[in-house]
């Protein structure tokens, strides 16, 4: 057991620093006894200690206050004691006192050969000087600690409308380096400087990572690695928390060893970095790494692809921007929770630290002053496994129509923006099983990654405030359509959006289409005097389990009581070919999920099934084969490629259906199979899907809702 501790000018292990540090000054450098002394004085030496108090070795630091950042000075472990990982522990404990700065610097010289050492623990080369030692180098590397800065709020920038990849640094040579690059020209990769074509480059942005830089280090011609580094440092490169880099790193660390894949450390840096960025679209030409793209995808959710597959699968991986940090959720347990009062300061740091002193005062008398207003507002925060703060939110019921978010805020957290999602259907959501027609949000300093996705909710803006209207009934285009016309005479400062959606609903002409996405603007809403298209789908209990229905899932031995289950607006089901010919690709409509009971065992000791339980928006159907879909939709769900072999009866080519839906209510009242079948009339029991119309779709939907 190995015990780190810092010491001061009086400690007993002083002497032996001094003794080590000495011994080693042909690469430390000449430290005096006196410098020594003052370094612990300020209790900036620390000293690795065995469980019997031996001395193993120290690490002398000094904080530079200016550039607000921690130098090491030394880090010198005894020759008995080197390999043991103690350098890393050393350097754990110095990260866990000196957060609240930017990073960590130190020099080291090239000819020391310790340059993996330092990759290892983080650290990545940025650039080289001379030494004292006349024809040395001094490598100057850097370890960031990922606070929100100027570079982070610019790449933030960046990222939010266009599709995020990160190459590696074949890729990097390929593209940036023409004059770098040994081979002929006519060799030079051209399917990676494809990326560059007028139609796609506009459309995505292209990172680094770090661990690229290392990569140029061990270049030993300066010139050509001055260059390269030159040409590096002009490009957008991530950011990302060192706690969420080791976290990641660890975790990659442990599956390749477990698989016993092949693949060397700097590549797995390369990737966990790129896990801790956020980003989850990796781009190599890497073979050995593109075969293990599957496993790697199975584990981590991230996509490792060739540029060639990329431009193939471009509109697809698109497709997929918004879930890319939702794809780690499986790392992550959420939990939901009342915010305290001895929280408000450290939330301060966690939330607002990138903003302004208006907002940060503003922040902390707002949320103070709504934990004291318990019988009106509620204060929520959304926190990971390891305690750290995900998002908050507080709701203002004080009004009877409308549901408030009078404070919304998100931390830098990799999984924010999946919560701010989560966050908002439920929100809706809520405000519409409470009978309120609005959910109106009024904090007037939104983070501008929330902003954005406000409005992909059809939030509108009014004076400063944004407004959503959700109306919880089901009627007909002519009740609907003078309802929004009586709400647009009760709201002041009210946009015309509203009554033109009632000038709308009064057009004999309405497609389909039209109808429908009406309804996803107001949802819950449903209209039923228009041709919708109904089904009643079955599904496995544990299926509607893991998909969309929380009530089930806590029902089951490993339980889903915090919040991954909600995090899904949209999913993906599998089943057969076999269906009504009206449940065909190309259509949509509405679904009622019928969940069966059945003798599997997976599906034993779920109780209060056989019934209908719930109602979706059907987006969208596609047949392909099993591999097909799960490429194209794996983002969506938590099928594994081998549940949809399953479907498939075990054939890999044999195509099946995906039916693709969204925004689900789960019913209060559960309908029994008994009374479908006496609203449908007939003694179907739902072993496929099945058609009904509008006004059957009406009756159960009434009573799922709202009971007999």
């Amino acid at each position: 057991m190995v015990r780190i501790e810092p010491i001061n000018e009086t400690s007993p292990y002083l002497p032996e620093v001094n003794k080590l540090g000495d011994s080693n000054k042909a690469t430390l450098g000449f430290f005096s006894k006196g410098a020594f002394e003052e370094k612990a004085r300020n209790k900036q030496i620390l000293v690795a200690l065995s469980d019997h108090g031996e001395f193993m070795g120290y690490l002398m630091y000094r904080t530079v206050k200016s550039h607000n950042r921690i130098s090491v000075i030394h880090l010198c472990i005894k020759d008995n004691y080197r390999g043991q990982g103690l350098a890393r522990q050393l350097l754990d404990y110095l990260k866990s006192v000196t957060s609240q700065y930017r990073g960590i610097e130190l020099r080291c010289r090239r000819d020391y050969g310790i340059d993996n050492m330092w990759s290892k623990l983080g650290f990545y080369a940025v650039y080289d000087k001379k030494a004292k030692t006349k024809g040395k180098l001094l490598t100057y590397w850097w370890l960031d600690y990922g606070h929100p800065n100027l570079l982070s709020l610019i790449n933030d920038q960046k990222s939010e409308s266009k599709l995020s990849i990160i190459i590696d640094y074949s890729i990097f040579q390929e593209i940036y380096l023409h004059n770098h690059s040994s081979k002929p020209q006519e060799e030079k990769g051209k399917d990676s400087k494809a990326l560059l074509a007028d139609w796609i480059e506009p459309n995505i942005e292209m990172w680094v990572t770090h661990e690229i830089l290392n990569k140029i280090n061990k270049i030993n011609d300066y010139q050509k690695r001055k260059d390269i580094r030159d040409v590096f440092l002009g490009l957008s490169r991530i950011n990302y928390t060192d706690k969420q880099y080791q976290k990641f790193l660890k975790s990659i660390e442990s599956f390749i060893k477990l698989n016993d894949l092949p693949i060397d450390q700097s590549y797995i840096r390369h990737i966990a970095q790129s896990l801790a960025s956020g980003i989850n679209t990796i781009l190599t030409k890497n073979v050995d790494i593109l075969k293990l793209s599957d496993q790697f995808y199975e584990e981590f959710k991230v996509i490792i692809i060739s540029p060639n597959d990329f431009i193939k699968r471009f509109d697809d991986i698109e497709q997929q921007k918004n879930y890319q940090s939702r794809l780690f959720a499986g790392i992550h347990s959420l939990k939901q929770l009342p915010i305290k009062l001895e929280e408000v300061n450290k939330l301060k740091h966690d939330l607002v630290n990138n903003c302004s002193e208006e907002e940060q005062q503003y922040f902390l008398e707002n949320l103070r002053n709504f934990l004291f207003k318990k019988d009106t507002h509620e204060c929520l925060i959304i926190k990971d496994e390891d305690n750290e703060s995900v998002a908050i939110i507080v709701y203002n019921r004080s009004k009877r129509d409308q549901l408030e978010i009078p404070l919304m805020r998100i931390s830098k957290h990799y999984l924010a923006e999946t919560v701010v999602r989560y966050l908002l259907f439920t929100s809706i959501s809520l405000s519409a099983q409470e009978g309120r027609q609005l959910t109106k949000i009024t904090d007037k300093y939104l983070q501008d990654k929330i902003i954005n996705i406000i409005q992909e909710y059809h939030f509108i803006e009014t004076e400063n405030e944004l407004l959503k209207l959700n109306f919880s009934l089901i009627d007909t285009k002519k009740n609907i359509a003078n309802q929004l016309t009586t709400l647009e005479n009760s709201l002041l400062n009210s946009p015309s959006f509203f009554l033109n959606l009632s000038k709308t609903l009064k057009q004999n002409n309405l497609s389909r289409e039209a109808i429908l996405q009406i309804e996803r603007y107001l949802f819950p809403l449903k209209i039923i005097d228009h041709d919708i298209y109904n089904f009643i789908i079955p599904i496995q209990p544990i299926w509607a389990a893991n998909l969309f229905d929380k009530e089930l899932a806590e029902q089951t031995l490993w339980g889903f009581s915090k919040i991954e289950l909600g995090l899904n607006r949209e999913a993906v089901y599998y089943k057969s070919k076999r269906s009504p010919k009206t449940l065909h690709p190309g259509i949509s409509g509405r679904i009622l999920w019928y969940v069966s009971s059945s003798s599997d065992k997976k599906d034993r000791g779920f109780y209060n099934i056989g019934c209908i339980r719930a109602c979706s928006r059907l987006d969208e159907v596609i047949i392909d084969t099993p591999k097909e879909l799960y490429r194209k939709y794996r983002h969506l769900g938590i099928y594994e490629l081998s549940n949809l072999i399953q479907v498939a009866n075990n054939d890999e080519y044999k195509e099946i259906m995906a039916i693709k839906f969204s925004d689900t209510e789960s019913f209060k009242h559960p309908v029994s199979l008994k009374d479908v079948q006496e609203i449908l009339e007939n003694k179907t029991t739902f072993t496929s899907s099945t058609y009904i119309n509008n006004e059957k779709f009406a009756i159960i939907y009434k009573q799922g809702m709202k009971g007999k």
